[in-house]
């Protein structure tokens, strides 16, 4: 009995990744849906691009009150080419804001490479040249005729200066109606937090009525299109206490979804890095939205009514995080940026453990190392639950010949069988059920552990030995998973037989399954199961000693 739940456990595992790999590679997402003729139109193309609006003027939703911005007017991402940009730094992230709409048009991760080879680039995560732009703006929209800088608008830049504490850009404009505009973008030494300071100053006669924005706009990346079913990649957020996230496809399918909400962020989230911006008014309630402005995704925030009094002045502060996904940096923000990592059901899990492999590869300076010592330690932790399941396969072993034996008087006779089947059991003091239910109990810790080997950045690009350069990658001379697949097969052959000889040649089989689904895995995530099978081995090969 223990062995046919068992193996309906294994079978139903490997069906599972067989089934997501084939999703993945035969049926891809659709890819997003095109635009209208109307909107085609303004759609840039490598060798025209389209040009944007003056200024991102105000258009009322049909569900938008009186006095209220749901969000900025449409406009398409257009490159900065040849215009003059303002760069900043420091030894994380390197980036530029464009002179013309002071947009964040170029961000790159100095610490991160597109691949593992010597000359690789540092990975390019805003862009707003290419087939696939991603740019960040900030700023103010206005209503009663109020002339706002906008996407066309040329910035005079007042300082550009360096300190210990980080760099700093202060850009200016004057609408000449009386309203000067400033943004200063800050940004400390040794982070990947960028604070965006938009400021204006009314020297008019009379109030000017404002609305504070800052957003992200991206085109779908072509390789999402392929993206595995891991972690969600794409528009999300974390608002109310709660984490959301929009499909690529379901925004633009679906009515833009708007959140009110004081504090949260909203952004962008790839496997390994994220674009979030958080307002830095964490009191009064404001409208997030995600859209589709063809052929742009869009999310953003937008503050309610703002009177600048005639004479006064009004600051928005927005910080932008642009960086990677590594856990320590995220939770020492204290901005509950961490929940862009989606570890599923097992976050409780998996949090504790990607800290502890943090932790060892403190001390080892290897992550292949780490992961082998956090397998020892999750097989310790086990161990009781291990041992038991391991002793009760053992005397299932032994019994074989006489479950056997039984099969063959009383066959044809299934109830008799199972009634003596029950009496051998107890007279045995054997329970059919040990040898499964430990192992069910490891399931979960399992799942949690391969969404943290898979999803962590902090082992993208890191080597383990010899051939093994990336563990994030798949063994290129399928080494590990053929030692993996070794290993299963010798524990196949520790385990009770199934008096069903179709079980047994199934049983026999599932190495073999498993070693082809495992080829193409990351090889971090093999060594684990690798060395873990190991460990199984040696332990349920001493309890049979001991028991025999």
């Amino acid at each position: 009995m223990d062995r046919r739940l068992l193996l309906a456990i294994s079978l139903s595992f490997a069906l599972l990744l067989a089934y997501q790999v084939f999703m993945g590679i035969y049926f891809p997402p659709a890819p997003p849906r095109a635009e209208n003729p109307a909107t085609t139109s303004q759609t840039q193309t490598p060798a025209q691009p389209a040009t944007a609006p003056a200024a991102p003027e105000v258009t009322k939703s049909p569900s938008t009150s009186p006095g209220t911005i749901s969000a900025p007017a449409s406009g398409q991402i257009t490159p900065s080419g040849g215009g003059e940009t303002f760069s900043f730094g420091n030894e994380l992230l390197s980036g530029s804001v464009s002179q013309e709409g002071a947009r964040l048009v170029k961000t790159r991760f100095l610490r991160f490479h597109e691949s593992i080879e010597a000359e690789s680039h540092p990975v390019a995560f805003l862009n707003d040249a290419g087939a696939e732009p991603f740019v960040g703006e900030t700023g103010y929209l206005a209503q009663d005729g109020i002339k706002v800088p906008g996407r066309t608008t040329r910035w005079e830049s007042v300082s550009d200066s360096s300190t210990p504490s980080g760099r700093i850009l202060h850009l200016r404009w004057d609408n000449g109606q009386g309203q000067v505009f400033e943004k200063i973008l800050s940004l400390e030494a040794k982070s990947y937090l960028l604070t965006v300071t938009d400021r204006v100053s009314n020297q008019g006669a009379a109030p000017a009525p404002l609305f504070h924005y800052a957003q992200f706009l991206r085109v779908q990346p072509k390789g999402d299109a392929n993206k595995q079913f891991y972690d969600f990649q794409g528009p999300m957020g974390f608002l109310n206490g709660t984490r959301i996230q929009h499909e690529y496809a379901d925004v633009i399918a679906k009515e833009p979804p708007v959140d009110k909400s004081a504090e949260g962020w909203v952004g962008f989230s790839d496997r390994y890095f994220l674009a979030a911006l958080v307002p830095g008014d964490a009191v009064t309630s404001k409208r997030f939205y995600f859209d589709y402005d063809a052929p742009s995704h869009r999310v953003g925030v937008v503050s309610p009514k703002l009177d600048v009094a005639a004479g006064g002045k009004q600051e928005n502060v927005t910080r932008l995080f642009i960086g990677p996904k590594e856990i320590r940096t995220l939770e020492s923000l204290n901005l509950h940026l961490e929940r862009s990592i989606d570890y599923g059901w097992f976050h409780f899990l998996a949090v504790p453990l990607v800290d502890l492999m943090l932790f060892f590869n403190d001390f080892l300076g290897n992550y292949g190392l780490a992961i082998i010592l956090l397998t020892f330690v999750i097989k310790l932790l086990f161990y009781p639950l291990a041992n038991k399941s391991y002793r009760s396969m053992s005397a299932m072993k032994k019994l074989q010949p006489r479950m056997e034996e039984l099969k063959r008087l009383y066959g044809d006779d299934k109830q008799r069988m199972n009634q003596e089947m029950m009496r051998l059991y107890q007279e045995e003091k054997v329970n059919p059920l040990g040898g499964c239910l430990p192992i069910i109990i490891q399931i979960p810790v399992f799942f949690a552990l391969y969404k943290v080997l898979y999803l962590s950045v902090e082992m993208r690009h890191a080597p383990f030995f010899l051939w093994i350069h990336d563990l994030t990658a798949m063994d290129p001379f399928y080494v590990l998973p053929l030692l993996m697949g070794v290993s299963m097969f010798i524990q196949t052959k520790l385990n009770p037989t199934p008096a069903d000889p179709v079980q047994a040649k199934v049983m026999l089989f599932l190495p073999v399954i498993f070693t082809v689904m495992f080829l193409t895995f990351p090889s971090g995530l093999v060594l684990y199961w690798l060395v873990n099978n190991v460990l199984s081995i040696i332990q349920q090969s001493y309890i049979m000693k001991q028991t025999t």
